[in-house]
C-alpha cells in the first residue's frame, strides 16, 4: 500500500503525551497516529450511530 505524508498540528500537551507513550512502548509517534486514525475510521464504518463529524459531537478547532 502506498503511503502519503500528512502534516497536522497538535496541542503541545497531546504531542508530549504521544511522545511519552511512544517512548514507553518502543514505538514511533507516527505509528501511534496511524493506529489512532485507523481505529477512528473503523469506528465510523462499524457504527451508524457514531458520527463525531457533526457540530453536536465534534470538539476542537476545525
Amino acid at each position: 500500500m502506498k503511503s502519503v505524508r500528512v502534516t497536522a498540528s497538535l496541542p503541545e500537551e497531546q504531542h508530549e503525551q504521544l511522545q511519552d507513550l511512544a517512548e514507553k512502548n518502543s514505538l514511533s509517534v507516527a505509528w501511534l497516529v496511524r493506529q489512532a486514525v485507523g481505529d477512528f475510521l473503523d469506528k465510523i464504518d462499524d457504527s451508524q450511530n457514531y458520527n463525531p463529524l457533526t457540530k453536536e459531537t465534534a470538539q476542537g478547532d476545525r
